[in-house]
Parts: C-alpha cells; sequence; structure tokens
C-alpha cells in the first residue's frame, strides 16, 4: 500500500506540475471537471501523453470523462485534449455541465478513486488534494457523479464527418 501524500499548489506552475504528476500515475480511470478546460493545465504534451498512455494499458477498461461548462468555448479556442477525445472516443468522453451546476466555479482532478486535486470557487491555481487516499476521494468522486448525471453532451465536441 502506497503512502498518503497531501498535495497543495498555490501557483499555475505546481497546479500544472501536480496535475501532469497525478496523470502519469493514472492506471484506468480519470475524472475531469474543469469549466473552461484550463489549457495551462490540461492542455500540454506531457498530460495528453499521459492520458494517451493510460488509455492504451487499460484498453477495455480505461474510462476519462470530463466535464466543462462552455464547450463551445473550449472548441472554438482550440484544445488537443478535445482532438484526443476525438481520436480515442470509446475512451475519453467530453460533456457540456447542466444548467444548474455550471454557476459552481468549481474544479477537480480525480485519478483512480483514490487520488484527487480540488479548486473551490475563486481560488485560482490554489487547490488541495491527496494521493492514495480511497476515503477522502469518496465525496468528490459523488459530487462528480451527481454532475455527470445531469451532463449532456456537447454537439460542438463531436467530430463532424464529411
Amino acid at each position: 500500500m502506497e503512502e498518503v501524500e497531501r498535495l497543495h499548489v498555490t501557483t499555475q506552475e505546481q497546479a500544472a506540475d501536480t496535475v501532469q504528476a497525478l496523470l502519469q500515475a493514472a492506471r484506468h480511470q480519470v475524472d475531469l471537471l474543469s469549466p473552461l478546460l484550463d489549457p495551462a493545465l490540461y492542455d500540454r504534451p506531457p498530460c495528453l501523453e499521459a492520458l494517451r498512455r493510460m488509455v492504451v494499458n487499460a484498453g477495455r477498461h480505461a474510462r476519462v470523462r470530463v466535464l466543462v461548462a462552455d464547450a463551445d468555448a473550449v472548441v472554438s479556442r482550440g484544445h488537443r485534449l478535445i482532438e484526443l477525445s476525438r481520436q480515442l472516443s470509446s475512451f475519453i468522453e467530453i460533456r457540456r455541465l447542466a444548467e444548474e451546476d455550471r454557476n459552481e466555479e468549481i474544479a477537480m482532478l480525480l485519478v483512480d478513486g483514490e487520488s484527487y486535486l480540488y479548486w473551490g470557487p475563486g481560488t485560482g491555481y490554489q487547490g488541495s488534494g491527496r494521493r492514495h487516499h480511497r476515503g477522502s476521494c469518496r465525496r468528490l468522486r459523488q459530487l462528480f457523479q451527481d454532475c455527470w448525471d445531469r451532463s449532456e453532451p456537447a454537439p460542438s465536441l463531436r467530430r463532424l464527418h464529411l
């Protein structure tokens, strides 16, 4: 059993490094709630490669779920995670938060149901979390699941076939 590690980030650089480390450690499941799919954290080659590697290694057990508030803004801005989700559509699904959840201003990254990083409303890149602690991840997993259950597919995220 791995030792529980507390996570605390205060800057964009720390947040990006911690997100990258969590994604590189992912074995089969990643749940991500990021209202604008922060490119400073998630549109980075090491993070995208970590997700791709996890999907390849976990095979049919791999699952990546992403919730965003404004799918049209994410698509129009361009984001490599959108492209990766289109390439690996059986394993990566991106959905739009329900109207009632779009004003929460929270963000979270959950990995394998045992590690997380969480940002509360108005905290910028100041966040906290834990690695290797299923108990502390349980409440956030339920919050994410509730948001997922209320979410909807976003037409702008689908690949257009001509």
